[in-house]
């Protein structure tokens, strides 16, 4: 169903002009690199505090298993040390390993076409 979906969209290539697309992909990203960076844009607690508050509290937790309503109860403080801890992230460009993995799956919307791709919610 969805396995065999996907694999009919996801095929190798094998157009002789990848290599060249792979040149210019690895050319723009040294170019990329070797331009110097702006400094982020840094968010504010008052910020991220209003961002936990527009949090939808029936969703699901994510892999932390931490709740939606109980970031609505993290005291100002707390917003605040993350707030810190997302700066040193970004200024050190040093993202923990856990950020940088997903576990994605795909759920049939109900009365749906399992044949169809847009039939799936991703999570």
């Amino acid at each position: 169903m969805a396995a065999d979906t996907l694999e009919t969209q996801f095929q190798p290539v094998a157009d002789p002009s990848v290599p060249a697309v792979i040149e210019m992909v690895d050319e723009a990203l040294r170019s990329y690199f070797q331009t110097p960076a702006s400094e982020p844009k840094l968010t504010k607690p008052d910020e991220l505090y209003k961002a936990i508050r527009g949090l939808m509290v029936g969703k699901a937790p994510g892999q932390n298993g931490i709740q939606n309503r109980a970031l609505e109860y993290l005291p100002q403080r707390a917003v605040s040390q993350l707030v810190r801890i997302f700066y040193a992230i970004l200024l050190t460009h040093h993202f923990p390993s856990l950020w940088k993995h997903a576990r994605v799956t795909s759920n049939l919307k109900p009365v749906k076409d399992p044949a169809l791709p847009s039939s799936y919610r991703t999570h």
